[in-house]
């Protein structure tokens, strides 16, 4: 046989493993939580995408509480139907507000790169019976 075939083949394998392992989903931990106008989630290991929904009125908000140890956390806030969207990226600590700008149902996407950490989703204390969609 050939070696620069055999090295080949060798790459290959060893490239599509790791792209595998890569973009595997992954959840290793204590949970996710879907409560009434709260999501929880608190992970070892975290590989993947979560989205969930909630209807907002006007003004209302949603705290973003999320500590990250290791790995990569981006979170967007977009209002369903549209494109642009309010993106916190490369979490560590995260402490924040997303307030809606009109009525109506907005997605909140998570997405994580073999993370660990928290992460928290609320409505504002004023805000009362929201319910989460999966």
């Amino acid at each position: 046989m050939n070696i620069k075939k055999i090295s080949g083949a060798v790459l290959a394998v060893g490239l599509a493993g790791f792209l595998i392992w890569d973009n595997a989903y992954r959840f290793k931990g204590e949970g996710r939580h879907f409560l009434e106008g709260r999501y929880y989630s608190d992970f070892n290991i975290f590989n993947g995408e979560e989205k969930i929904e909630i209807q907002l009125e006007t003004g209302e908000k949603l705290h973003l509480d999320a500590h990250i140890e290791k790995g990569k956390a981006n979170v967007s806030f977009t209002r369903k139907g549209e494109k642009n969207s309010n993106v916190i990226s490369n979490i560590e600590d995260a402490d924040t507000y997303f307030t809606a700008d009109e009525t109506g149902r907005y997605v909140v996407k998570m997405d994580f790169k073999h993370a660990k950490g928290t992460v928290e989703i609320k409505c504002d204390d004023q805000v009362k019976d929201k319910n989460i969609y999966r």
